[in-house]
């Protein structure tokens, strides 16, 4: 399996705390007190402590001191997991921590795989609306970076604008109300929309020609989302554009709960993918309902799993193991509704695989 979106893992062995996994980020010491009290009655949480108790060769109970032992060789522990789940290449956005895009190698060495690295946009933004650089030289700065990117083996382009200012864009923001947005109150995350509106459908002209896929979050994400700003329908005007038009775009984690509206989008525009990622961490016993819906509409060619995982090697395992349990799922309803064995094979190796290879030229 290539997984479609990940981002680093620790290189170094650390307690593993499956509560603070979680989609509540909220910092303090209460809200740590919550994700504790709460983690235990999250299926998530649980089918992960079964299934980490099983591959351990220990009980539920003793997950931590097993894991423990397991992870004093670090490398082996890590390279284990990611050969157990079948996972060959991650396409990953090193965009934090801090450094990471320099240790692409000792991520590969330690995982065993080959490390595909995304340029995510939104950091440099932030970075330059704080400095007090202008609308155009903060667009001027972030296509520079994108040909350099591109040009030292980057193989993809990422926006997380949902966590911003929302992906209700508009595809006609000039230049003058991107310069005048960068003055609106507020924290920087959520200012200068015009400036993000322009840049991203100005970004998806580069990215068009510089051939690689721009990946845009959409839907689920942790408790600093706004949900009801990352539908993906949001984006309908923006991929009426040329630009929108060109650039070969990824929608990622299943638009979840919009997935369906997903599957509509990918069908109707023959540049946009859907990748699933993230919701098979936090739904997983549903995320098999959610594949035979998107396949029931959107063509296999435009589907991509990936895991989302982050931080601990572990999420990246669970991750592929649920969306190995989706497609078992999601497979058995198709053949049942008639779908020839090799049709489905074929469907399996395009989705786990071959499209990712396809799209960023593997």
């Amino acid at each position: 399996m290539i997984d479609d979106h990940c981002h680093p893992f620790s290189l170094r062995a650390e307690p593993l705390d499956l509560s603070e996994l979680s989609l509540n980020i909220d910092p303090g010491d209460a809200a740590s007190e919550r994700r504790r009290a709460d983690g235990p009655w999250r299926l998530a949480q649980e089918l992960l402590t079964v299934r980490l108790a099983r591959y351990l060769g220990c009980d539920p109970g003793e997950v931590a001191a097993a894991r423990e032992e397991a992870s004093r060789d670090w490398q082996r522990y890590v390279t284990s997991l990611f050969a157990d789940a079948g996972i060959t290449d991650l396409v990953m956005d090193p965009s934090w921590p801090p450094g990471a895009g320099e240790r692409l190698e000792e991520y590969a060495a330690t995982s065993g795989c080959a490390i595909h690295p995304m340029l995510r946009l939104d950091p440099m933004v932030d970075a330059a609306i704080e400095a007090g650089a202008s609308a155009r030289e903060i667009v001027d700065d972030v296509l520079a970076r994108m040909q350099a990117a591109a040009g030292s083996g980057y193989v993809a382009f990422k926006t997380i604008l949902a966590y911003r200012t929302g992906l209700t864009v508009d595809p006609d923001a000039s230049m003058g109300q991107a310069e005048a947005s960068l003055r609106s109150e507020g924290p920087v995350r959520r200012r200068g929309k015009a400036l993000r509106d322009l840049l991203l459908r100005r970004a998806l002209g580069i990215a068009a020609d510089l051939g690689r896929p721009f990946q845009i979050h959409t839907g689920i994400g942790d408790s600093e989302i706004r949900i009801a700003e990352a539908n993906p329908l949001l984006l309908e005007e923006l991929l009426r554009t040329p630009e929108g038009q060109a650039a070969r775009i990824v929608l990622i984690h299943g638009s979840y709960p919009w997935h369906e509206e997903l599957a509509y989008l990918a069908t109707t525009k023959p540049n946009v993918w859907a990748d699933l990622s993230l919701f098979n961490l936090f739904s997983p016993v549903t995320s098999g309902g959610r594949l035979l819906r998107i396949l029931d509409l959107a063509p296999a060619t435009k589907i991509l799993l990936a895991t989302d995982g982050y931080h601990q090697p572990e999420l990246f395992w669970f991750g592929a193991q649920i969306l190995h349990d989706a497609w078992g799922y999601a497979s058995a309803a198709m053949r049942e509704a008639g779908a020839r064995d090799a049709w489905l094979e074929d469907v399996r190796s395009m989705i786990s695989e071959g499209n990712a290879r396809s799209l960023y030229g593997l």
